[in-house]
């Protein structure tokens, strides 16, 4: 290596321990494959109840999004049919389901980077990190909501409150493996990159092909993230899920 290659070299590593940081966002479909930047997931908006009744003592969680369908009836009976009958997803589910879910996933980071010139075996050591990762999950749960639950009586408005529970109790189930578990594996895995080399003449592109690694890591990570959680949630929905705390509840499951 002569002396105008160490020169450059070190040069370029002056620059780019300073410089060297680029915004990346990533976004998957439902199969695992990276979603085309104009093509982003919109974020669901807030939406209110409007006048539906939902009974009370129901807790929600703050990181999904909630859509509330009008569902009627005199008796228990009644509203629970009309729950299987009104609900706007049931033409595109394979069976009729009074709850029902939608997910995407997808995160934002920067990365920076520093080189080390290594004389004696003509590469460069590059040291880089993915910094701020912010994890982006888009989870829409529909539910039904009581026009008026004035003709029912109190057994009644139990036996709903109970139906209603065991939908978000379900529902919830579907959030947590797809966001509770999933979420330090991935920030994990983030943090695992940390290394790669180059060649001397690699050197002055070295932002360009690290990120271009990065990009590419990440891009795997989220794939094969994605498909854990279908796999995850087919087994949750048979009844077959491995992990006690997200398996579906069971007729005789006893409220809490």
């Amino acid at each position: 290596m002569n002396h105008h290659s160490v020169v450059s070299v070190c040069l370029i590593v002056l620059a780019s321990a300073a410089l060297s940081q680029a915004e990346i966002s990533q976004y998957f479909d439902r199969s695992g494959k990276l979603i085309p930047a104009e093509k982003k997931p919109s974020v669901p908006q807030a939406q209110r109840i409007r006048n539906y009744s939902m009974p009370e003592g129901l807790e929600l969680r703050p990181d999904v999004h909630y859509e509330f369908y009008p569902v009627f009836g005199k008796t228990f009976a009644q509203i629970v049919r009309s729950a299987e009958e009104n609900n706007p997803h049931n033409k595109k589910a394979r069976r009729r389901q009074a709850a029902v879910y939608d997910w995407d996933l997808g995160w934002t980071y920067d990365f920076s980077f520093s080189l080390e010139p290594d004389e004696e075996h003509e590469k460069v050591h590059c040291d880089f990190m993915i910094v701020d990762p912010v994890l982006s999950y888009n989870i829409t749960v529909a539910l039904p909501a009581l026009t008026d639950d004035s003709a029912l009586n109190p057994m009644e408005k139990e036996l709903w409150k109970n139906y209603i529970a065991r939908l978000l109790e379900r529902a919830h189930g579907r959030v947590k493996i797809i966001k509770d578990d999933t979420r330090d594996v991935i920030l994990r895995q983030f943090g695992e990159m940390s290394y790669m080399s180059l060649g001397n003449e690699e050197a002055e592109n070295a932002e360009r092909i690290i990120e271009r690694y990065v990009r590419t890591e990440t891009e795997k990570i989220g794939s094969t993230i994605v498909k854990q959680i279908q796999q995850k949630l087919e087994a949750y929905d048979s009844g077959t899920a491995q992990d006690t705390g997200a398996k579906p509840p069971t007729a005789n499951s006893k409220e809490k």
